[in-house]
């Protein structure tokens, strides 16, 4: 349908579509986010259209104009379904509003009306938590979706906790903002107030998206400083399929996403054009794929990081592409790049770099598998060229510190690839295979299947499992992809996904296992199980979280045993163990103790990939056992116990954007895999430990899943391994942060640069391994960084870098 508002532009305005499209200081942002550890909860980082309208309106706004009115009437499945979502444990889950179109909160999407009220409105409606409130929830989950259209903004649109911002794919809404516009951000992340903090500690925003959006900035004037997004962000977040216009006029002063702090991430399928800077980041760690970049001065600026792994760039007519020199030679404050499959054209520089022959580690850079065309300079040091550039190249290229598998060796130069393994590339490519989040923008809504129309509740208290396991068996026969309302369902047995199975949440609905069926340690079982052994077939899962509800001790959250074909994998699929609403495992029932309460025995393992699996990919998937609860008031910590964080035993294995957190015995474990590669991989020990530590925790090992063996260790405390690799082949891992920050919930032993204490050994290479490689390894915490068959290879003096310890290239 037309807006109204526009019809009398439609005679003026062509029959075609037309791409529309002072910095914070950041010195003193990165200062301001330069807080002793004590000061997180995690360590954050170094921080009716009038005549003169439209007698003004020039062809191009007249383009848009009438494109955007066509593009109105695009059908978008999300925005034509029936929303029948429910917050089961709100305070009030029948008045609360979880899919929300910001058309029927006042906004007009015609380029004219200020919309900036009403779509803040339609996000904080409800009594949600935004950054001025320092509080998390998850019983506020928030859909606020965009039609086509032009919304112009002369403020910023505020973020709030448990958001996802959604436009319609299939015509992308515009965010334009005003020539007068004034904030930090046209969506603003994380709202600086009045003390001149962040409202949240960024480290602990988690699930939250932004997609399918285009946000103009061209009607900023250059010279005027201006942000698209300002992201400080954690974990299970993720921008996708964005699109970033701001000027490329000379002296702009725009930049696309601004990032300055946090624990993330995930960014993907990103376009931004024009601006001082493409993308102004900073974090612990983030995994990028897919981000083009043109007509900017620089177009990724690296503030600061421990690790930033960079799949897919295509970065164009720029001066820099990258730079990772900030602080200078003896201040670097980049610990670690790595890029790969990438392509770079007509930019003066590729990588400006601060690198030096040092003690240090910091500045450490891996480049794979990347092409110039038209680049001068490859690699700029501070004396100038260090690897010349041209049209050309380049194969593998490194500098830092290495580990072949002894060392440490400073090098700064060529080194062997690995070979990668044939069945984890692109079909006819020398890159690897990647796949983005499908949306199924080109079904009707006669394709889904409501799980609440099957007959689940939802609610939280009634046994949802025979309505589930129905619908999916029967989506799954007739090709129909099963759409999971927000709610939360409670399952009492194991949820079988059969072959040929399509599942999407609405705003992170939740699987939460409770009951005698998951009660027994000794006789585990999946909650969610994909497929069975000997099966084969695709699956495709995203936008949903798997939990335990009380004491299970026995819950497998989540097994795969599918050989799947290409393509099939979890996109946005969370473990969210404890810590929330409705889960009886909050504050009130697992404070921090020095006992185990069996009662707070929440899980046997995260996920198993086991040995029948093949072709699985996961995207964006944090598998977490909760530190603290998010639905108090302060983010209280909490003591609840898992096992196993991700056991991988299977085969043609992908893990982009991965993290896993607070298991007792392991985060990751590859044992007898074959063909992975992985990156950025982030995991974090639990904060109780050593007390229990590992050996001696409510888990006791299992010789059947090959768990490792804690009755010795180098020396310290023997606490949960960050990676296990045994008896494993072609493992390649681009970027991997292993972190132990705390002992008995103490953040003393991880103070920089000494003592490094809180464990003696984090990352254990095992039996009959081999073709392992791990590029810009950081630790946190730990004696002794990488151990082979018990022997330390890596201890953390030799390696000091920016906070983490950094690693950039090691092989096995």
């Amino acid at each position: 349908m037309y807006h109204p508002s526009v019809l009398t532009l439609l005679t003026l305005a062509a029959h075609a579509r037309c791409q529309l499209l002072d910095i914070p200081a950041v010195d003193e942002l990165v200062s301001s986010a330069l807080k002793p550890l004590a000061d997180y909860t995690d360590y954050d980082g170094p921080t009716g259209v009038a005549s003169s309208v439209i007698s003004a309106a020039t062809p191009a706004t007249l383009f848009n104009v009438h494109a955007t009115v066509e593009a109105s009437d695009a059908s978008y499945w999300l925005a034509e379904i029936a929303h029948q979502g429910v917050a089961a444990f709100n305070p009030n889950p029948s008045g609360y509003t979880v899919f929300r179109n910001v058309m029927d909160y006042g906004a007009k999407g015609d380029g004219v009306t200020d919309d900036t009220a009403a779509i803040n409105a339609a996000i904080s409606d409800g009594g949600r938590y935004g950054p001025s409130s320092r509080e998390s929830s998850t019983t506020t989950p928030a859909i606020v979706y965009f039609p086509a259209g032009t919304y112009l903004i002369s403020s910023p649109i505020i973020d709030y906790y448990f958001t996802q911002l959604i436009g319609n794919p299939n015509a992308i809404p515009v965010i334009k903002a005003t020539a007068a516009f004034t904030g930090l951000g046209l969506i603003d992340g994380d709202q600086y107030q009045s003390d001149g903090n962040q409202g949240w500690t960024s480290t602990n925003v988690f699930f939250r998206q932004i997609r399918n959006l285009k946000l103009d900035l061209t009607g900023i004037p250059a010279s005027s400083a201006a942000t698209g997004i300002h992201w400080p962000t954690g974990q299970a977040t993720s921008i996708q399929n964005v699109e970033i216009a701001m000027s490329s006029a000379s002296g702009t002063q725009h930049q696309g996403i601004f990032i300055e702090n946090g624990s993330g991430g995930f960014l993907a399928d990103i376009t931004i054009t024009g601006g001082l800077y493409g993308a102004n980041l900073g974090n612990q760690q983030f995994t990028t794929r897919n981000l083009v970049i043109s007509d900017a001065v620089t177009a990724i600026s690296q503030i600061w990081d421990w690790g930033w792994t960079y799949q897919g760039l295509t970065l164009a007519n720029c001066t820099t592409a990258i730079s990772i020199n900030n602080g200078g030679v003896g201040n670097q404050l980049v610990g670690s790049v790595v890029v790969l499959d990438s392509t770079i054209q007509d930019c003066s520089t590729f990588v400006a770099s601060a690198w030096e022959t040092s003690p240090s580690s910091n500045g450490s850079l891996i480049l794979e598998n990347i092409v110039l065309e038209n680049v001068p300079v490859a690699v700029n040091g501070p004396s100038g060229t260090v690897l010349a550039g041209g049209t050309t190249t380049i194969s593998a290229w490194g500098q830092g510190h290495k580990y072949t598998p002894n060392g440490p060796t400073n090098f700064q130069g060529t080194f062997t690839t690995p070979t990668r393994p044939s069945a984890l590339l692109a079909s006819g490519s020398s890159r690897y295979y990647t796949k983005s989040k499908p949306q199924y923008e080109t079904s009707s809504t006669s394709s889904f299947v409501s799980i609440r129309n099957a007959g689940a509740a939802g609610d939280g208290s009634t046994d949802d499992t025979s309505a589930i396991q129905s619908a999916l068996i029967s989506a799954a026969s007739s090709g129909q992809i099963v759409f999971f309302d927000q709610g939360t369902y409670k399952v009492t047995s194991t949820i079988y996904i059969p072959p040929g199975s399509r599942i999407v949440g609405e705003s992170y609905p939740v699987i939460m296992a409770s009951g005698s069926s998951f009660s027994s340690i000794s006789n585990p079982l999946p909650v969610v199980q994909v497929g069975k052994s000997g099966e084969s077939g695709s699956i495709e899962w995203s936008d949903m979280i798997v939990s335990t509800q009380g004491s299970t001790p026995g819950a497998i959250l989540i097994e795969w045993n599918l050989a799947a074909d290409s393509g099939s994998g979890m996109w946005d699929v969370h473990t969210r163990i404890g810590g929330f609403a409705g889960s009886q495992l909050q504050v009130a029932q697992c404070p921090t103790s020095a006992a185990v309460s069996a009662a707070c025995e929440v899980a046997y393992m995260s996920m198993h990939i086991t040995g029948s699996a093949s072709g699985v990919y996961l995207d964006n998937v944090w598998l977490w056992t909760a530190d603290h609860d998010l639905d108090s008031a302060d983010n209280t910590r909490i003591s609840v116990y898992s096992g196993r964080g991700l056991l991988v035993e299977g085969k043609n294995i992908w893990l982009y954007g991965t993290g896993v957190e607070h298991h007792s015995l392991y985060q990751y474990q590859f044992s007898g895999a074959s063909s992975v590669v992985a990156g950025f991989i982030q995991t974090e020990t639990p904060y109780y430990q050593p007390n229990p530590d590992a050996a001696n925790g409510p888990y006791p090992r299992n010789s059947a899943l090959n768990d490792p063996d804690y009755s010795s260790c180098l020396s310290g405390n023997c606490d949960a391994l960050g990676l296990r690799v045994l008896n494993s082949n072609d493992i390649i891992v681009y970027g991997a942060g292993l972190y132990s920050f705390f002992t008995e919930y103490s953040t003393d032993c991880s103070t920089f640069p000494t003592p490094e204490n809180c464990q003696s050994e984090i990352f254990s290479v095992e039996g009959s391994t081999t073709n392992l490689v791990v590029y810009a390894l950081s630790t946190v915490g730990t004696t002794n960084m990488i151990v082979k068959n018990g022997t330390s290879l890596a201890v953390v003096s030799d390696n000091l870098a920016t906070y983490a310890a950094t690693i950039a290239y090691f092989t096995f």
